[in-house]
């Protein structure tokens, strides 16, 4: 009886297969994997995929993940770590790229302590991975599917693609896991990551391959400063982008600052800020000024500064316009008031030659002589006026003289 229930539930199990279509040469999809090439290789027949993933600067987590994974970095979980890893398969007969639903799994652990375990195989529904693509502008994550796994050698058997008719990949594929050499590991000959790590002769240990290189704790990284992130694009610390931080609502602990700038933590993000009264660039959204502070003709200027400049440029013209308005009333009142003493002067004289003709008919003619004199040489008028009249004073004095001779005579 038990035999029979035995066979009754092997049959219900394997009937799906049966029924399912069986996928022919299928391998692991090369088009996926060669867009990372520092984290996956395949062999020569696509069977074989090794993957080589990078530590978290942040030791990030599962239980602290947004949905959004990247792909090739390795998450703790726990008190052990684990690298979710993409699966895509494609078969001869179309061009299509499938991912698995489920497929059996035979696991060799590699141990700390070189050790290994081998699992039985075991048939494990795989999971959604939601990847943000580090190359991709867009920051909609893309919808894979795959399984988390330790640093180990994995065969994969018998798995069920996803498609609208159900196939059935019966060929064996194997994962190889290695975890990123950090500095200070054993090494005889190389270390993974050859861009970032060299196996020293003398120490047999992995150190960073050149001062290019930054270290970060135990890890050598690459950074946007020195290579613009071209040796390891899935891990690198990259410069303070604030836009990018606020569109993606992602803060950017890792991110650096370029030399003679100070990261500056706002309450969203983080920003790369000059040092007061150094150059800046308007157009450079990675080198901004301080807050309170405006890029003015390439200098962090004070915004208070720059509002005292504006206003005295503003009053100077006034206070010169006050200036020469004021200079030109007292010039205008000075001419006004020298005219009207000369006005007056005149106007005196004018009145003194009039009590001097009413008085030389009653005078001498020797006195006539001494008051025209002593008026005309006071007078402030026009000597022209003063000269004819002395004239017409000279030939009265000398016509009395000549009448006076010359009643004596007779």
């Amino acid at each position: 009886m038990r035999r029979l229930l035995c066979a009754f539930a092997l049959l219900i199990f394997y009937l799906p297969i049966s029924h399912g279509k069986i996928g022919k040469n299928c391998r692991f999809a090369e088009s996926f994997y060669e867009n990372y090439p520092n984290i996956f290789e395949l062999n020569q027949d696509q069977t074989l995929l090794t993957v080589r993933p990078l530590y978290s600067l942040s030791n990030q987590s599962f239980t602290t993940l947004n949905q959004s994974l990247s792909i090739g970095i390795i998450y703790s979980f726990a008190d052990t770590y684990l690298v979710p890893v993409p699966l895509l398969f494609q078969c001869s007969e179309s061009e299509q790229i499938y991912t698995p639903d489920n497929c059996e799994f035979t696991i060799v652990d590699t141990r700390s302590d070189l050790s290994m375990r081998r699992t039985e195989p075991t048939r494990t529904t795989t999971v959604p991975l939601s990847f943000q693509d580090y190359s991709s502008s867009s920051s909609k994550p893309s919808p894979l599917h795959g399984a988390y796994f330790k640093q180990s050698i994995v065969a994969l058997q018998n798995c069920r693609l996803i498609s609208d008719g159900e196939i059935l990949v019966e060929h064996s594929f194997h994962l190889r896991i290695e975890f990123e050499q950090t500095i200070g590991s054993k090494c005889s000959h190389a270390c993974s990551h050859s861009q970032l790590y060299e196996c020293s002769m003398t120490s047999q240990t992995c150190q960073c391959r050149s001062h290019l290189i930054e270290k970060f704790g135990h890890f050598c990284v690459d950074t946007e400063l020195t290579s613009n992130c071209s040796l390891t694009p899935e891990r690198c610390r990259r410069l303070c982008n604030t836009q990018k931080q606020l569109q993606t609502g992602i803060i950017d602990d890792n991110c650096q600052c370029p030399l003679g700038t100070q990261r500056i933590r706002s309450s969203n993000d983080y920003r790369c800020e000059l040092p007061i009264l150094t150059e800046c660039d308007n157009q450079n959204f990675k080198n901004t000024c301080p807050k309170g502070y405006l890029c003015q003709e390439n200098r962090c200027i004070p915004k208070t500064m720059l509002t005292r400049v504006n206003q005295t440029i503003l009053s100077v013209p006034l206070i010169m316009i006050g200036l020469l308005t004021g200079a030109l009333l007292i010039i205008i009142l000075l001419i006004a008031g020298l005219l009207k003493m000369r006005s007056v002067k005149c106007v005196k004289f004018v009145h003194q030659q009039r009590v001097l003709s009413n008085h030389s008919s009653n005078s001498s003619p020797a006195t006539i002589t001494r008051l025209s004199t002593v008026n005309s040489s006071s007078s402030p008028c026009s000597t022209l006026s003063s000269a004819s009249k002395s004239t017409k004073l000279s030939s009265t004095n000398k016509l009395s003289e000549k009448y006076t001779k010359i009643h004596l005579f007779e």
